[in-house]
């Protein structure tokens, strides 16, 4: 701890504007001896030193005492006795409040209220991370409520985060007391009891600006009487055990006021003004560097500095001016971890570094574990330290989030402090334990001949820990958000890697009916296989890039992929895929009206199931073939097909598959009004799916048994199977499916004449969707906005 004698003289030498050479040419102290006085090292110099300083800086009475009193061992001299309090002591410090303040009328307005009627002493901290407007917002408080406190308003930098160490609490106290007219003694408990004294009778303010931590604010606390103390930090205060005020983004009307009114432009087009406000990630701070750019560069529209911005790598260049801005902001953050004695704090400063490495907006320990090759408690422990320093949020339990700008600011400190290999390092290993999730999950859904044959069996290893199919699920569940961003970088650095988990990842988001993920992740690594040396990579990713489209209901555009990955599959040899392809394409051509294009390719397929002895294969081509006979007419030839498709699966083991066979020869019979053939064939589905124990499918084939009552207009009936429907998925979970199920019965309740109960449905089906990212979000919107 720093010495008062050091920060006394110090203090007084900054304050006669006298360097340490030049304070000691005046008083013939060495320069050495000065310097090491200084910085503490010698902490009780002869009287005759002091003497000497003292008359070369010109002390008063009371300061010549008090640095006597510091160099004193006992603290003690023989200084009179130090004044009564003068009541006509009354600090008027508060800084100049900014002009161009903007918005925070809500949180003014709380924390003024707050202070102001606070029948004794209030302690408010306002907290949040650099950058965010704690100082603007805790001066303007001060200023707001000043006239209701008489006695002043004390103002003290307490240098938590910035250059230099901390003022220690009894330097503070020694800065506090002499402003109010005290004399310092030279001890912290003595200090700090004399200001508590000083602060009794006295209704003032007291801002305690940029605190390190609680430790170095808890002494300079008043103990009776009314005084109003306001605390910034970017630490957690809650060890004071005051109220804390978390200081988050303003809302989107008042950055872009704030944006204006910095770079005097009231009119800007309030959407270029938005897409600044946006990379600025609302950041205050940001943009008041963005505006105070516009205003320097008065031919830059807006929309220039938006579009500058866009781009990442420059983007905290963009908001920099001289040694402020965001960046130098966020630094002094990660310096004052790397500076900490404890040990959590220097372990935060590498896993900040580490974090940038990672694509996923939403972090958890799991990622944050794998990255810095830690055990997960330990990597908890470590994020929620730079949650309590506002470097991170958590928005719920167990998930971690990097404010956009900090995410920018994370990779520059990746790269400046971990080398490449080291980044590749981390990198590898979490996505490699993506991938042996994401094939567990594949292996439970049953991989599919071809994706097995491809598997290697060393990919599965990494997911024992996750034993069950829900474990895989739910924990693939967490982690979906990071997944696209994860193997869209992965295609840089690790190419093979990207393939192996994109080919996996069909079946889980078949599974979560999760398209659009699907559709981007195979385009990523599409020219990572497109004319490469493994034909099935590049038909799978081919083929799962057509299907997702199909899913998507986006036919014309899974047409063209599917065409080539029936190319790859023949020149691959792998009779399986060529099946899988030729039967997808041709339902693709089905559902575009080419039906006459797709009977051959459903043929084909056909002809290879049959040849390969993989009745699963052979039966979805047939299936397909009866699909299309009856969009031609030809009823006799199409129920050929479908009798043939049921007759593939008769062995034992089967009737999920079979199940799902039935399933789409009643919807099929349905989309061509034939009520009576479609209802028996989804009942069979029906008694399929539970012979099978496919709970799940069977609420599917509920939902479209509804479907059947409803095109009938047998209302009632569509309630009672879409009812049992929603008991299903409700029981086991199965949300998408539920959404499916309430937006058809909200079309029942609205040809029931019963709307409200209707959009009910819709509302909640449509928050499902959107909750989970899934496709249909457009058209329950649509069906909302009915009269």
């Amino acid at each position: 701890m720093e010495s008062q004698f050091a920060a006394l003289l110090r203090r007084h030498r900054t304050a006669a504007r006298l360097t340490q050479d030049e304070l000691s040419a005046v008083s013939g102290i060495s320069v050495q001896a000065i310097s090491t006085l200084e910085r503490g090292t010698r902490r009780y110099p002869q009287p005759a030193t002091v003497a000497a300083l003292a008359d070369a800086l010109k002390l008063t009475g009371d300061q010549r005492a008090a640095l006597s009193a510091a160099a004193s061992r006992r603290g003690k001299t023989d200084r009179p006795a130090p004044p009564e309090p003068s009541s006509a002591v009354s600090p008027r410090q508060l800084p100049f409040a900014s002009g161009d303040f903007t918005g925070r009328v809500q949180e003014l307005a709380e924390l003024s209220r707050y202070l102001i009627d606070s029948p004794a002493v209030s302690v408010t901290a306002i907290t949040g991370m650099g950058g965010i407007g704690k100082t603007t917002l805790a001066i303007h408080v001060a200023h707001e409520v000043a006239e209701h406190f008489p006695d002043g308003q004390l103002y003290l930098d307490l240098r938590g985060f910035g250059l230099g160490p901390p003022l220690e609490p009894l330097e503070a106290l020694t800065y506090l007391l002499e402003d109010l007219g005290e004399v310092p003694p030279a001890d912290l408990p003595t200090a700090a009891s004399r200001f508590r004294t000083a602060l009794a009778e006295r209704r003032l303010v007291l801002l305690l600006d940029n605190a390190a931590d609680h430790e170095q604010v808890r002494q300079l606390l008043p103990g009776a009487g009314g005084c109003a103390v306001v605390v910034t930090s970017r630490r957690s205060m809650a060890g004071l055990g005051c109220r804390q005020y978390h200081l988050g983004e303003p809302p989107l009307h008042e950055s872009i006021e704030m944006l204006r009114r910095i770079s005097g432009r009231a009119d800007a087009p309030e959407d270029e003004c938005a897409e600044v406000v946006r990379q600025c990630g609302g950041l205050p701070l940001a943009i008041r560097m963005a505006g105070a750019r516009l205003a320097s560069r008065p031919s830059w529209p807006v929309a220039h500095l938006a579009d500058r911005l866009a781009d990442g790598r420059r983007r905290l260049d963009e908001l920099q001016l001289d040694d402020s801005g965001v960046r130098a902001t966020l630094v002094l953050s990660i310096e004052q971890l790397a500076g900490s004695d404890d040990p959590i704090d220097v372990q935060a400063v590498s896993m900040f570094a580490l974090l940038g490495l990672a694509e996923s907006p939403d972090l958890t320990a799991e990622l944050a574990a794998a990255l810095s090759d830690s055990p997960e408690p330990e990597a908890e422990t470590v994020l929620e330290r730079l949650v309590d320093v506002h470097l991170l949020t958590t928005p719920t339990p167990g998930r971690y989030r990097l404010h956009d700008l900090v995410r920018v600011a994370a990779r520059e400190f990746a790269e400046q402090t971990l080398s490449a290999e080291d980044r590749l390092a981390a990198t590898t290993q979490w996505i490699t334990r993506v991938r042996a999730v994401v094939w567990r999950a594949s292996e439970y859904a049953g991989h599919g001949v071809t994706r097995t044959n491809w598997l290697d069996e060393e990919w599965l290893k990494g997911a024992d820990d996750l034993p069950t199919q829900d474990d895989v699920l739910g924990w693939l569940d967490t982690e979906r958000s990071g997944l696209v961003p994860t193997i869209q970088r992965a295609t840089i650095d690790q190419p093979a890697l990207a393939v192996q988990v994109a080919v996996g990842l069909n079946a889980y988001y078949a599974l979560r009916r999760a398209w659009l993920d699907w559709l981007q992740v195979n385009e990523a690594v599409l020219r990572l296989v497109k004319g490469g040396p493994d034909r099935i990579a590049e038909g799978l990713v081919l083929h799962d890039l057509g299907a997702a489209h199909a899913e998507l209901d986006q036919y014309q555009e899974a047409v063209g992929p599917l065409r080539q990955a029936v190319d790859a599959a023949d020149k691959s040899g792998d009779g399986n895929l060529q099946a899988l392809c030729l039967s997808s394409l041709s339902h693709v051509l089905e559902r575009t009206g080419r039906t006459a294009d797709g009977i051959p390719y459903a043929e084909r397929a056909r002809e290879i199931g049959l040849r390969l002895g993989i009745p699963p294969r052979a039966a979805w081509a047939c299936l397909a073939l009866g699909m299309l006979y009856l969009k031609t007419g030809a009823a006799d030839a199409a129920r050929r097909h479908f009798d043939e498709a049921l007759g593939l699966l008769v062995e034992p083991g089967l009737e999920r598959y079979r199940g799902m066979i039935a399933q789409n020869i009643g919807v099929s019979y349905r989309e061509d009004d034939q009520y009576e053939l479609a209802g028996a064939s989804l009942r069979q589905s029906l008694e399929l799916y539970r012979q099978a124990g496919a709970a799940i499918q069977q609420a599917e084939v509920l939902n479209e048994l509804g479907k059947l009552c409803l095109a009938q207009g047998r209302l009632d009936e569509a309630v009672t199977h879409q009812s049992e429907g929603l008991a299903i998925a409700g029981q086991y979970g199965d949300w998408l499916c539920e959404a499916d199920i309430r937006k058809t019965l909200g079309e029942v309740r609205l040809l029931q004449g019963r709307l409200p109960e209707a959009r009910r449905e819709w509302r909640i089906a449509l928050s499902i969707r959107e909750q989970h990212n899934a496709h249909g979000t457009a058209e329950l919107r649509d069906l909302l906005n009915l009269p």
